[in-house]
C-alpha cells in the first residue's frame, strides 16, 4: 500500500476527480477526511470507503469560509492526530464574455480556486512540516493556455501554479513537498453543462479522442502524495490525454 498510515485531506472530494482520489487513496491506505459541500454526497463517498474496508471522515466545508477551513483542520486533527497529505482539490469555473462577467463572479472564482488553498496551505502547514508531508493542488490546462471567456478561471489556475512553485521552494528543505496536476477536460460534474454537439467538439480535438475519467487524473494524483514522487517538488503534471498539444 502506497500511503498505509497516511492521513488525507481531499478537498473537493464528494464527486469527480475528488471523489475518485478519496475512493484510492483509502485503498492505498490513508485516513481519508473527505471535505465538500454536499453532506449527501460526502457520507456516500465515506460510506463506499468504509465499504471497502477503509477509514474515512466527512466534513461538510465550504473553502469560501474561513471557519469551515478551521473546522476542517480540527476535525482531522481531532480524528487523526496529524496531516500527512493535503489535496486542495476544490473548484468552480465561470466563463463569460468580459462585458457580462460580474465582479461577485470573478472574486467567487478567485477565492475557491486560489485563494482557498493559499488558506488551508498556510494553516496545514505546522502540521505537514511535523510529518514531513507534501500538498496537492488541482491546477487545469486552463492554467497553462488561455480559454476565450476564461478571465477567472485562467488567472486563477495559473496563479495557483504559481502559489504552487513559491511553496515548494520555501518548503522544500523543510521536508514539505508541494506540488500541481493539471487536468484536461474530464467528466465530472463541471460538464453537465456541456450538450452533446459540444461534447463531440471536444471529443474530436483531444488527440486521444476523448474525454479523461476521474480516476485517469486520481491515479497520477496517488503517485504525487506518494513516496515514489519523494524527489519531485515543484512540478506541474498535465495529464489531459495530449489537448495541450494541440
Amino acid at each position: 500500500m502506497k500511503l498505509k498510515e497516511k492521513v488525507a485531506i481531499v478537498t473537493g472530494g464528494t464527486s469527480g476527480i475528488g471523489e475518485a482520489s478519496a475512493i484510492l487513496f483509502a485503498a492505498e491506505g490513508a485516513k481519508v477526511v473527505v471535505a465538500g459541500r454536499n453532506q449527501e454526497n460526502g457520507r456516500a463517498v465515506v460510506q463506499h470507503i468504509k465499504d471497502q474496508g477503509g477509514e474515512a471522515v466527512f466534513v461538510q466545508a465550504d473553502m469560501l469560509n474561513t471557519d469551515d477551513i478551521d473546522k476542517l483542520l480540527n476535525t482531522t486533527i481531532e480524528a487523526y492526530g496529524k496531516i500527512d497529505i493535503l489535496f486542495n482539490n476544490a473548484g468552480i469555473s465561470v466563463a463569460k464574455p468580459l462585458e457580462e462577467m460580474t465582479y461577485e463572479e470573478f472574486d467567487d472564482v478567485m477565492d475557491t480556486n486560489l485563494k482557498a488553498p493559499f488558506q488551508m496551505c498556510k494553516q496545514a502547514m505546522p502540521y505537514l512540516m511535523k510529518t514531513k508531508g507534501t500538498i496537492l493542488n488541482t491546477s487545469s490546462i486552463a492554467g497553462l493556455s488561455t480559454n476565450s471567456n476564461s478571465y477567472a478561471y485562467s488567472a486563477s489556475k495559473s496563479a495557483l501554479i504559481s502559489l504552487t512553485k513559491v511553496l515548494a521552494r520555501d518548503y522544500a528543505a523543510k521536508g514539505v513537498r508541494v506540488n500541481a496536476i493539471c487536468p484536461g477536460i474530464t467528466e465530472t460534474p463541471i460538464l453537465n453543462t456541456v450538450n452533446g454537439e459540444q461534447m463531440s467538439y471536444l471529443e474530436a480535438i483531444i488527440p486521444m479522442q476523448r474525454v479523461g475519467q476521474p480516476i485517469e487524473i486520481a491515479k497520477p494524483a496517488l503517485f504525487l502524495v506518494s513516496d515514489d514522487a519523494s524527489y519531485i517538488t515543484g512540478s506541474t503534471l498535465v495529464v489531459d490525454g495530449g489537448i495541450t498539444l494541440v
